[in-house]
């Protein structure tokens, strides 16, 4: 029975972008308000929304690139975030487990690059070589907000989005 769902998916009824998310794995909710969230886990993308509210913000989407995504997962990820034209600023909230930080942040360095991204990011991580995807974000010569932690990164995002509504 596995999959037996998707036969009855209508591709037509779904939001272009989730759509487009699912063929590289992501999983993509699209939300009223400004800032783009990318994080890892439901659990996650909870506590990101309530934690940007609760900042005076509103989370224009979220975006999913779950325990193990790669650097060209992240690309697409960001590619998908950035399409919104609603969205004034990017909060990446990542735990860093599986999916390393450092391997987070060469993603959003070359993602940044390749699509020229002209609004603010905001990122917030933790976990597995969590200093060496710090540096990484700091010597790419781009304008990343590096976060202390959730509460941090939210106020400052919800800020550079152009501040509580």
């Amino acid at each position: 029975m596995a999959g037996s769902s998707r036969g009855l998916r209508d591709l037509d009824e779904e939001d272009p972008l989730e759509v487009e998310a699912s063929k590289y794995g992501l999983n993509y909710i699209k939300l009223e308000g400004n800032v783009a969230c990318m994080v890892n886990g439901a659990g996650l993308a909870m506590a990101t929304m309530d934690i940007i509210k609760y900042s005076g913000g509103s989370p224009a989407n979220f975006l999913d690139v779950g325990g193990g995504a790669s650097a060209e997962q992240v690309k697409n990820a960001f590619r998908i975030l950035l399409s919104d034209a609603g969205v004034k600023a990017v909060f990446i909230n990542i735990f860093g487990g599986i999916l390393r930080c450092d391997v987070l942040a060469t993603g959003v360095v070359a993602a940044a690059k390749d699509l020229q991204v002209k609004i603010p990011v905001v990122v917030r991580m933790e976990g597995t070589n969590v200093e060496k995807g710090q540096q990484i974000l700091r010597e790419s010569g781009l304008n990343f907000t590096i976060a202390n932690g959730m509460k941090d990164g939210a106020q400052k995002v919800v800020q550079l989005a152009g501040g509580a509504r």
